[in-house]
């Protein structure tokens, strides 16, 4: 049967719209269908996206939050101890408070560890109670030292009774708190040697020389444990060309408690009073380790007054400020020369080229007073010159 032209065209119009039909289903549909979904997965990925944002955000803040509390949290831990039940870390500390000019103690006993709820918070407590024999002035510093301290000790008790000749004995009994059991961490009170070898009776005098063997650095500043009584002009100084000097060096606590009245200015000015009066001023950080002074064969001059001239001895020896001679020796209580002045401080003052003489030249412009160091740095300087050159660093 043959097709006219009219049904050859129907035909083919047909055939035509079925291609179409068929293209646009292929590639307009289908494309529209993908497209549609393309939008939709990149909708998922710009929501996953603006989350990952938040929670970039939030761990910031979380971050923050985290160091505020861990701050918090090393705030509250370094106001208690953590080694309570290490007894003799707590006798060595007593140790350092009783370093108090004038106090001296007769015995020491501890109750065990028990766990005693301050702020709603369970911390160990240790009991301890010391017999004391002390002038009135030198137990109140005493108890200064105690409350300034910057672990939680409570002084839950105290007694005093009249001895002869002014002074004061009883007991006091203060409780200690410790921290560990919660944070499981320890800190350690003092710095200890290896092959140390410890002092068998902490309430014995000093004992000879060739037995003295302390081997133990207290990690705190001595500030912290020898509070300063308010300051009262020495009784020698009055009408000095250093008085002045020597009055502001003393209220701002650079000398170490003492109960000798006299400040004996034109004495010569030892080693270890020098280093001392540095470490206070300058509030010298202890460092991560120590030296060991019994290496040095003058070591056992350090006697009683070990404790306080050690610590500054340390920071100052490992920052180079100071350094032992050639014999292998400290010489801690010898006079100073201007020479080991000039030496320590242009070190301490990252100044090679400071000197004596020029200092020498102020003095004597300013107070009339003239120095031996202008003619001689081999000489010997005067406490009221270390002073008065101490203050003018100082303002």
């Amino acid at each position: 049967m043959r097709l006219t032209k009219r049904e050859k065209l129907l035909l083919a119009l047909l055939i035509f719209a079925a291609l179409f039909y068929v293209s646009y289903q292929f590639f307009v549909v289908n494309q529209n269908v993908e497209i549609e979904t393309a939008q939709m997965e990149l909708s998922v990925l710009d929501a996953q996206v603006a989350r990952l944002n938040t929670l970039e955000d939030e761990e910031q803040q979380l971050d923050q939050e985290i160091g505020l509390v861990k701050a918090q949290q090393d705030e509250v831990k370094s106001e208690y101890f953590s080694l309570i039940e290490e007894q003799e870390e707590v006798i060595l500390l007593l140790n350092e408070f009783l370093l108090n000019p004038d106090v001296s103690a007769t015995s020491i006993s501890f109750t065990p560890p028990t766990i005693e709820e301050v702020d709603e918070v369970p911390l160990s407590s240790m009991n301890v109670t010391v017999s004391y024999d002390a002038t009135y002035p030198s137990l109140i510093n005493l108890l200064r030292s105690v409350w300034q301290f910057d672990r939680k000790i409570l002084v839950s008790n105290i007694n005093m009774n009249a001895a002869e000749e002014g002074r004061l004995n009883g007991n006091l009994q203060v409780n200690l708190y410790d921290f560990a059991h919660l944070t499981n961490e320890v800190d350690s009170l003092f710095m200890w040697f290896e092959q140390m070898e410890v002092k068998t009776n902490p309430f014995a005098d000093a004992a000879p020389l060739q037995d003295f063997q302390i081997r133990y650095v207290f990690r705190d500043s001595d500030t912290a444990m020898l509070a300063q009584q308010p300051y009262e002009p020495f009784e020698d100084i009055e009408g000095h060309w250093a008085e002045a000097a020597i009055n502001e060096l003393g209220e701002q606590g650079v000398f170490p408690p003492t109960t000798n009245p006299n400040f004996q200015p034109d004495e010569f000015i030892n080693r270890g009073e020098f280093i001392i009066f540095l470490d206070r001023l300058y509030e010298w950080p202890m460092p991560d380790e120590p030296i060991d002074l019994t290496e040095f064969d003058d070591y056992e001059t350090l006697g009683r007054y070990e404790s306080s001239i050690s610590r500054a001895i340390f920071s100052g020896y490992l920052s180079g400020f100071i350094v032992g001679y050639e014999d292998n020796t400290l010489r801690p209580f010898e006079p100073m020369t201007y020479e080991e002045v000039e030496f320590v401080m242009s070190k301490v003052l990252e100044n090679e080229g400071f000197s004596w003489a020029a200092i020498a030249e102020e003095i004597e412009a300013e107070t009339g007073h003239v120095s031996q160091g202008m003619t001689d740095i081999k000489l010997f300087m005067t406490k009221a010159e270390a002073a008065y050159f101490l203050n003018n660093i100082e303002e």
